[in-house]
């Protein structure tokens, strides 16, 4: 209530914080590590805030498709062994596949549905040995993860067991769900992704002895919050009209903005602030955030 009733107020800070943080880049960071922080909403909350209604409006974004995706989820398999019983050469096929992947020690053939793949299996005593019976067990959404995997693979353990089991998991749940199930945790994600980003602040002006590690996080609390009030516009948008340019929209804005906060908050030349923007979007892009993502998503998975 404390919380809601603060950010609700509509008092000074609001107008002190959201209207600069958009069209002042960087001023809103300098003036809270200058001591002006009586003025601002602190940015850890404004980005708590900022993140809850940002991924309520992107879940939004897709919850009207859910309904016609569990429709063709739930027919899966029926659409399965129809096919194979119509094409009893497809089902050999696929089982001369599974016999020949065993033969050779590994297993890539993909089972239809389920996004995880077994990579390198050894022909081991404990090697998986599909067999027609085996192949349309799994199909089978009505049998449990666990049984399946007792069934199956009796001899697997640790996390060869906890894998088969969450892949079967995955293949089972409805798409709606895992969505939902991978959206509700992106948030925390984010805030958990914001120690990285000062870090990486921090070695590109590590000469800055005037700034303290925690400095460098006010600037990505209060840069990341400026994305998210991008990200709220742009899906308020997307509900009006059709937009296939939200994302790179979102990219090029964010960019623009953080050159010229990045000019603002440290205070040195255009030259040096263009190429440091430069080579920490670039980290940002194409590393930082990719390991983040897929770190999320295997842990994700593996806990769902």
């Amino acid at each position: 209530m404390d919380f809601f009733e603060d950010f609700f107020s509509f008092d000074a800070k609001f107008f002190n914080t959201i209207p600069p943080l958009i069209f002042k880049p960087g001023k809103v960071p300098k003036d809270y590590i200058d001591g002006k922080r009586v003025g601002h909403i602190p940015p850890l909350r404004i980005f708590i805030f900022l993140s809850f209604i940002s991924f309520f409006l992107w879940g939004l974004s897709f919850e009207s498709n859910v309904e016609e995706a569990e429709k063709q989820d739930d027919n899966l398999f029926q659409t399965i062994v129809d096919s194979l019983d119509a094409n009893p050469e497809l089902l050999d096929s696929i089982n001369t596949e599974f016999q020949q992947a065993r033969q050779d020690g590994k297993l890539d053939t993909l089972i239809d549905g389920i996004n995880f793949s077994i990579d390198t299996v050894q022909a081991k005593e404990n090697q998986l040995d599909i067999s027609q019976g085996d192949f349309a067990y799994i199909m089978d959404k009505e049998n449990t993860p666990t049984d399946i995997v007792d069934s199956i693979a009796p001899n697997f353990s640790g996390f060869k067991r906890k894998a088969f089991i969450q892949a079967i998991r995955v293949y089972q749940a409805k798409k709606g769900e895992i969505k939902s199930y991978l959206m509700g945790n992106i948030s925390l994600v984010l805030l958990l992704f914001q120690p990285f980003f000062a870090l990486l602040l921090k070695l590109f002006y590590i000469r800055r002895k005037d700034f303290f590690y925690i400095e460098h996080l006010v600037f990505s609390l209060y840069f990341h919050a400026f994305i998210l009030l991008l990200v709220i516009l742009l899906f308020t948008l997307y509900f009006m009209v059709d937009l296939d340019f939200v994302v790179p929209l979102i990219m090029l804005s964010a960019f623009i903005y953080l050159i010229l906060a990045l000019k603002r908050f440290y205070m040195q030349s255009y030259g040096k602030t263009i190429l440091k923007g430069i080579l920490i979007s670039w980290i940002y892009l194409l590393i930082l955030f990719p390991a983040s993502a897929v770190g999320y998503l295997l842990l994700s998975l593996y806990f769902y």
